[in-house]
């Protein structure tokens, strides 16, 4: 029964695969941005290679004219947090010009990836198993030029790793802090599990990159800050959370109660139970605040828990059909309803009732 189920998992995770192959070109018709690879990457290396040039890249974005030539100019509501001008070069090496640097993103993605896959088949019995079903939320990420997929491995590590290296799991939870829309979340997880050593590693780290940034652009922290939180980021067009569709015209509040939601929920649904306390963060992330499509890969842990579930339950189907929804459901949700928020916000109201179902069955 054991190899039977195992090759049932199997399966399903290649049928995943084979579907979001499908899904993906189709996906590319309908996205404008697809036709362009590394669509985000030259934004975000621009704001990297600006500020470790001592330039605040905040006053540049949307700017015709390039400040300093060599880099370019940065497009219109593309930005990073205070911590992120110089964290994200980890990311989008400033460093480095741009073509070694987009030659650094391609082998970045592909390293982190091994290394999660191995980490998460040392876990989980399942974890090799199902990566495949979450490849096309990576090579979507990868193929846009955003950190999203490479920050959603990070977290997943972060998560595995808190209690027994709990200073390298605070690092990469630093790194994963320049997007803390996805973030966020593990951290309230964290804070409810009580891993307070890799909460203060990741804040001490992502302060000092504040301070640093600060310093070499010639801007109190404060004005950084403040230049961050006036820029129009994703220019109103991107998903601003569970409560998007109920205000559309006022998205800060519609992030503001979402994120509130998401707080609720992991509050909610957390069991003190090994890595499982970090499941509905994860689940959290997809309807929590600011957020496109580059994201997605971070279900791979929540996923796991519904293979266990059908495992050791009689409703195997429903398990299975869950870690299907959870890998391609909103790619499928998308082709048939073609619009982006609507089908986030069915995706998220789905996510939240499986993530109840899990929190009672688990």
């Amino acid at each position: 029964m054991k190899k039977n189920f195992t090759l049932l998992v199997l399966v399903v995770s290649l049928s995943c695969f084979v579907a979001n192959c499908f899904i993906l070109i189709e996906l590319k018709k309908i996205w404008w941005a697809a036709k362009y690879p590394l669509f985000d990457f030259l934004g975000q290396w621009a704001l990297c290679a600006y500020t470790v040039n001592f330039v605040d890249p905040y006053p540049l974005i949307g700017q015709k004219t390039p400040f300093i030539e060599e880099i370019g100019i940065i497009p219109d509501e593309w930005s990073t947090t205070p911590w992120g001008l110089i964290l994200g070069n980890f990311f989008y090496p400033g460093f480095l010009n741009v073509e070694d640097a987009a030659q650094y993103f391609w082998v970045l993605n592909l390293l982190i990836l091994l290394i999660t896959g191995f980490v998460l088949r040392n876990y989980f019995r399942f974890g090799a198993i199902i990566l495949p079903a979450f490849l096309g939320g990576f090579l979507i990420s990868a193929y846009f030029g955003n950190a999203g997929a490479v920050i959603c491995c990070l977290l997943i590590l972060s998560c595995l790793w808190a209690e027994e290296l709990p200073i390298l799991a605070g690092v990469l939870l630093s790194l994963a802090m320049v997007k803390p829309q996805i973030a966020l979340p593990i951290c309230f997880a964290m804070l409810l599990k009580k891993y307070f050593k890799v909460l203060i590693v990741a804040a001490l780290i992502d302060f000092a990159a504040w301070g640093i940034a600060s310093l070499i652009t010639n801007q109190t922290p404060l004005n950084l800050l403040t230049e961050f939180l006036s820029i129009n980021t994703g220019g109103g067009m991107a998903f601003a959370g569970l409560f998007t569709l109920a205000f559309t015209e006022n998205l800060s509040l519609a992030m503001g109660l979402s994120m509130l939601a998401g707080i609720l929920f992991i509050w909610l649904t957390f069991k003190d139970k090994k890595y499982f306390w970090a499941c509905h963060a994860c689940l959290a992330t997809t309807f929590f605040a600011y957020s496109f499509h580059n994201e997605f890969f971070i279900l791979i842990l929540p996923a796991l828990f519904c293979i266990d579930l059908a495992a050791r339950t009689d409703s195997k189907v429903f398990w299975l059909s869950t870690f299907a929804f959870m890998s391609w459901g909103v790619f499928v949700l998308f082709l048939i309803l073609g619009d982006f928020w609507l089908t986030r916000t069915i995706f998220a109201l789905v996510i939240i009732l499986l993530g109840f179902l899990m929190a009672k069955n688990f």
